[in-house]
């Protein structure tokens, strides 16, 4: 796992090209290398994990026409290497960057990415066509952002490299209105004007004055239409090829010169993917989780009962949420820009861990999306339940609840009860983009931002969900497997496991399975309120009994405790009426009325309060 960062510009120096890639030294402390031939830079950070001696980069072609620089891995690289030996190409290192460099002679840019599996950012420079090509894998595993300005084009694996080439104070409408409805910024966007993450399975084509378009390589939503003609009807086939292509999937994923593990959390996927690993492995697998000293968020018990069954080297870390809060600031600060999925911070924790013992991990992260893991995809199942009590029964006890306060006991069933309510009455669509909007809703943010500011943000959220055809279970999966996996899910993984110098792989995101389960009926995955239930009969062999009947928990911390508690007086100071006004974004009569429901607990609005804890820290801090 590796940083990148490259340009192709006029007027750049060397010590510019070292200076903006040594940023990325978190991603590779291991080693770095620069290549400059104006008007093209690229710059690398090195995380050795496969072919330790010889695999430095920027690597060259054997006629020195193409360099590269690379991040990520190419798990099927060896099958690609013996059909390039086949056409009488020889290698001279073990490594994958070289497999891609052959690759990309042998067949071009196209064919190219179409034979890889893998999580990857890269860009190559080739010296006949003159061109530079900046790509990023299937599915946004890795991140890759770019800009340009008067100078030409820029590129990187992270924002804090492109610090100095674009203007920090322009903040992007857009931007600023995802995250306050989603939590995160999805790709194209980010935070800046005229700052874009490439998006999943899209390469740049680059020319020498900076000039740059977008092409899609790799098209989920055209596989998955395709898919619907190839529907899966025996569920006993279904699961042959399911166990077969996730036991092929982890498999590959455990390819590593390095010492590798997995994150154990107890629930149904890591445990999955933790007892694969076992089989295939002839030693104890490593295994890591953290417990909480607070009951109330501690699952460790259900890591343990895995991990025994399992056999595996198990490493448990006890914290308290007094240790969660000395890493609130480095973990929101990483992410370059406002990032509001709270589980990044126990994330974080459980990767430094499990980097002072291994270099790579698997998570079983990404399941959910494709097999049917969230209370959300039960939103219309629920909505129809409901529908059917009379108009008056149903009024009655939507007015009563608001008589019922938010407590540390009723706080999570009344938050599901008020989501099923509120979704009862909505179209498919509006269901969509209120059951994925984790922040605030479109009239909550017309409150919260001053006109100006204010954007309608659903438009780029439906544009995945009626992107494609089939019902509404059909479109939620596949919307979220492009806006949600990307933006959120593996933003949050990546950086955790990177800050921490770890490589993180997810098994879940083979291309094979994942367009695998686009050809499954929906209640092969949900079956009534029994959720990815094909998942659970499948490998319900490999882990306890009890295993497959545990409630999701998630990684949850105390936010609502803190912000009445430890984060009261930074909130309030972040808040208050002074720095509101002056910072010219928001209606503070809202921001004081929110504050006062929450603190009287009349409403648990501590989703919406971190929000605006993440970004003033965020604004705080860059602009």
């Amino acid at each position: 796992m590796c940083g990148i960062f490259g340009f192709s510009a006029v007027g750049m120096k060397k010590k510019q090209l070292i200076t903006a890639t040594d940023k990325l030294s978190l991603r590779g402390p291991d080693a770095s290398g620069y290549f400059m031939s104006e008007p093209i830079g690229l710059g690398h950070r090195r995380l050795s994990i496969i072919d330790l001696d010889s695999g430095e980069q920027p690597m060259f072609s054997k006629d020195k026409s193409l360099v590269i620089v690379f991040n990520g891995e190419i798990y099927n690289f060896k099958t690609i290497k013996k059909e390039l030996k086949e056409l009488g190409i020889q290698f001279v290192t073990e490594s994958d960057t070289e497999v891609l460099i052959e690759a990309y002679q042998a067949w071009g840019i196209n064919k190219c990415l179409e034979k890889l599996e893998g999580m990857f950012a890269f860009s190559l420079w080739d010296e006949k066509l003159q061109k530079l090509f900046v790509v990023r894998d299937l599915f946004g595993e890795k991140p890759l952002y770019y800009t340009k300005n008067e100078q030409g084009f820029f590129f990187a694996s992270e924002l804090k490299a492109l610090e100095g080439f674009f203007e920090k104070k322009n903040m992007s409408k857009t931007g600023l209105n995802l995250f306050f409805n989603l939590t995160y910024i999805p790709a194209p966007y980010t935070i800046y004007e005229n700052v874009f993450k490439l998006e999943a399975g899209h390469y740049l084509e680059v020319s020498t004055l900076g000039e740059f378009e977008s092409l899609q390589y790799y098209d989920l939503e055209k596989i998955t239409l395709e898919n619907q003609e190839l529907q899966i009807i025996q569920y006993e086939d279904a699961k042959k090829e399911l166990r077969e292509k996730l036991f092929s999937s982890v498999e590959e994923r455990m390819v590593s010169d390095v010492p590798l593990g997995s994150f154990l959390s107890g629930g149904i996927d890591s445990s999955i993917v933790s007892a694969i690993m076992s089989k295939l492995s002839t030693n104890p697998i490593k295994t890591f989780s953290i417990g909480f000293k607070e009951k109330e968020y501690d699952e460790s018990e259900r890591a343990d009962l895995v991990a025994k069954h399992i056999g595996s080297d198990h490493k448990l870390y006890i914290v308290g949420h007094e240790d969660l809060l000395e890493i609130v600031d480095e973990t929101l600060s990483y992410f370059d820009e406002p990032f509001g999925d709270s589980s990044a911070i126990p994330s974080m924790m459980v990767a430094k861990k499990a980097k002072e013992k291994v270099t790579v991990v698997l998570t079983g992260d990404c399941a959910d999306e494709l097999f049917g893991g969230y209370d959300k995809y039960l939103g219309k199942y629920y909505a129809d339940k409901y529908n059917k009590y009379p108009k008056l029964l149903r009024k009655a006890f939507k007015n009563g609840l608001k008589f019922v306060p938010h407590t540390r006991k009723t706080n999570q069933t009344l938050r599901k009860i008020k989501k099923v309510i509120y979704s009862a009455g909505l179209s498919p669509e509006e269901r969509y983009t209120s059951l994925t909007s984790l922040g605030y809703t479109e009239l909550q943010k017309k409150q919260l931002l001053k006109p100006e500011f204010q954007e309608n943000a659903n438009a780029i959220i439906l544009k995945y969900f009626s992107g494609i055809k089939g019902d509404e279970h059909n479109k939620t999966f596949f919307s979220d497997a492009k806006l949600v996996l990307e933006g959120d899910m593996l933003t949050k993984v990546d950086r955790a496991c990177m800050i921490n110098s770890l490589e993180a792989r997810v098994p879940f995101l083979d291309s094979k399975l994942v367009e695998f389960s686009t050809r499954l009926p929906h209640h092969f995955k949900i079956d009534g309120t029994n959720k990815k239930k094909i998942l659970k009969d499948t490998f319900a062999d490999l882990v306890p009994a009890e295993t497959m009947s545990f409630s999701k928990k998630g990684f949850g911390i105390p936010i609502r405790l803190w912000f009445q508690n430890e984060l009261k007086e930074e909130l309030i100071e972040l808040l208050s009426e002074e720095k509101i006004k002056k910072q010219g974004l928001f209606n503070f009569n809202f921001i004081h009325k929110i504050l006062t429901e929450h603190f009287n607990n009349k409403e648990n609005h501590s989703s919406k309060l971190w929000l605006l804890f993440v970004f003033q820290k965020w604004h705080q801090k860059y602009i």
